[in-house]
């Protein structure tokens, strides 16, 4: 039997989840459940973000431990998609041990590679979307996304060598049409991001612990996904 692998977004659990998140999941389970009836072996993923500064900062609002807060609000959500008979296969939570054990793994090989080196972070943040922002990419100096008010970091952190892989990438998409779809993302892919040149991602942070520790630098934790 021909297998069928299906993923939401792993939702980032600061708060209830919205209509937004709803329609995503009903989309993907609607999708499964044809891809059954067509005869594949369906499987569908969804699941939730749970470290980050936001999520620490929620869960001291509330006077509770992080683990504490998000662990009320993923039974909400489980009890959602029951309602709604959402039928996923498997919920990931990457306060997992199995997730967190495969995050530092793949960090030190990405390390021990030389895609992986330490620096320093100058830059605005905003907390509430979790980004890092240039002085030019911002509106009238607040998020251009949410429009709140960002603040100076300035901190080391551990960056990945985003920018090595970029003619690798370009190549990948002109030569692979098919991969990346509809045609209208390939293009934004390719003019927004891909043609302005890619910049190392900064993979670390040190200013809050509620996070995956970096393997062999244990003041760092991992930082957005690799």
């Amino acid at each position: 039997m021909e297998k069928f692998y299906i993923t939401t977004p792993i939702y980032y659990p600061s708060d209830n989840l919205h209509i937004g998140h709803t329609y995503t999941t009903v989309a993907a389970d609607t999708l499964k459940k044809f891809k059954r009836a067509q005869g594949y072996d369906a499987y569908l993923v969804t699941g939730s973000d749970e470290h980050g500064q936001k999520i620490l900062e929620k869960a001291q609002e509330n006077g509770m431990e992080p683990k504490e807060y998000i662990d009320g609000i993923v039974e909400d959500i489980k009890e959602l998609w029951s309602m709604l008979d959402i039928s996923y296969d498997e919920f990931i939570r990457t306060t997992d041990e199995a997730h967190e054990k495969s995050v530092q793994k793949i960090f030190e090989k990405l390390y021990e590679k030389g895609d992986i080196y330490k620096s320093k972070y100058e830059g605005q943040y905003c907390t509430p979307c979790e980004a890092f922002w240039a002085e030019s990419q911002l509106d009238d100096g607040k998020c251009p996304d949410c429009g709140r008010e960002v603040h100076l970091t300035d901190e080391e952190a551990y960056f990945f060598k985003l920018s090595k892989y970029e003619d690798d990438i370009i190549e990948l998409y002109k030569n692979n049409p098919e991969f990346l779809q509809p045609d209208s993302r390939r293009n934004e892919m390719l003019n927004n991001f891909l043609k302005e040149g890619l910049e190392d991602l900064c993979v670390s942070r040190t200013s809050f612990d509620w996070g995956i520790r970096v393997p062999f630098d244990s003041k760092h934790i991992v930082y957005v996904w690799i």
